[in-house]
């Protein structure tokens, strides 16, 4: 539950600090640079941590899926940018292969599961398992 918090505080930051260099860029703000890479610095850092618990692929497609989207929102909502059928169906597509990333994914308690019964066999009849060295010429 913790890295899937990390991972959606690190899409607030991603989104806070994207739409920040943008109003600095438009001069609303004069230290927006720092608050940006503030706020990026703190985005990459909770996305660290929610990599420790989610898989990779999972944890970066949902941070960059809800990050692009979010940001496509607040672009039309805040800053009156135009959201044209085909930026929306490639949102759509984001999110569905975000979607399909997450559901195809096992489980690393899984996978540990795996590995150990392969090499249990070895293990329970008292054998080494053996390691085949390369021949040095």
């Amino acid at each position: 539950m913790r890295a899937w918090l990390a991972l959606f505080s690190a899409i607030a930051f991603e989104v806070t600090g994207t739409l920040t260099l943008k109003l600095s860029a438009l001069g609303h703000y004069s230290y927006g640079i720092l608050i940006t890479y503030l706020f990026l610095a703190l985005s990459y850092a909770l996305l660290s941590v929610a990599f420790r618990r989610i898989p990779v692929a999972v944890a970066f497609a949902v941070w960059e899926a809800a990050g692009l989207a979010l940001v496509t929102v607040a672009g039309v909502v805040l800053l009156g940018e135009h959201l044209s059928p085909v930026r929306l169906l490639a949102l759509l597509g984001l999110g569905v292969g975000a979607w399909l990333l997450h559901g195809g994914t096992v489980p690393a308690a899984q996978v540990r599961d795996v590995r150990r019964t392969e090499a249990a066999p070895a293990v329970r009849n008292g054998a080494r398992p053996q390691v085949q060295r390369p021949v040095s010429a």
